[in-house]
């Protein structure tokens, strides 16, 4: 079974209509009936307008969303094992990190990616999924911390923004021997079996 992860560095269905991206994510499944797709919004603190922007985009198919709440059922890892696609916002990268291994929610995510679920996610749910991570601790720090591990390496997403670029470039001077992704919010990656596949332009 192939395992799928989609890395959105900006646009989608929060910023336009009928985006392509979101188009290129459905395709990824083969299925032809409307799939079942999870929005999880943890990095905005499930922030409703966000969710509801997700609702929206995807009313023709089977759409949910997990709420930090949720990740406490006894039973998250059957509805997660359910879906076809896990759809990750945009955020603070570190708090829903935090939050996800508080509660186990990590684990969830990785059972159900190694059991074919398409993980995908925007800018904090795009380089969550990579070794390490890169983003701003507050307004005028940017730290390095823990991601799942799921990917090699890194990722910068809005790598078009002058103050990120100038940091992450700094930060990855020392990083001799890793694998860096920069993408600016034109530009997304898909990775099969861990292993990168397509560069996709919109």
């Amino acid at each position: 079974m192939d395992r799928n992860i989609l890395a959105i560095s900006g646009g989608g269905f929060s910023e336009e209509d009928n985006a392509y991206i979101d188009e290129y994510l459905l395709k990824i499944s083969r299925k032809q009936e409307p799939l079942k797709i999870a929005f999880i919004a943890t990095a905005s603190n499930d922030a409703n307008g966000y969710i509801d922007k997700f609702y929206g985009a995807f009313n023709k198919e089977h759409p949910s969303h997990l709420t930090i709440k949720d990740f406490d059922s006894p039973n998250i890892q059957e509805v997660v094992d359910t879906l076809d696609i896990v759809y990750v916002g945009g955020g603070n990268t570190q708090y829903m990190l935090e939050i996800w291994r508080k509660t186990g929610f990590d684990i969830v995510l990785r059972n159900a990616y190694q059991n074919g679920v398409i993980l995908a996610g925007i800018s904090a749910g795009a380089m969550c999924w990579f070794e390490t991570c890169y983003s701003e601790k507050n307004d005028e720090v940017y730290e390095e911390f823990k991601g799942l591990g799921i990917l090699k390496g890194s990722l910068c997403p809005h790598y078009n923004d002058v103050e990120r670029r100038l940091a992450f470039n700094n930060w990855a001077t020392t990083k001799h021997n890793s694998t860096l992704y920069t993408l600016n919010d034109t530009e997304n990656l898909h990775f099969k079996n861990e292993k990168l596949i397509a560069k996709i332009i919109t």
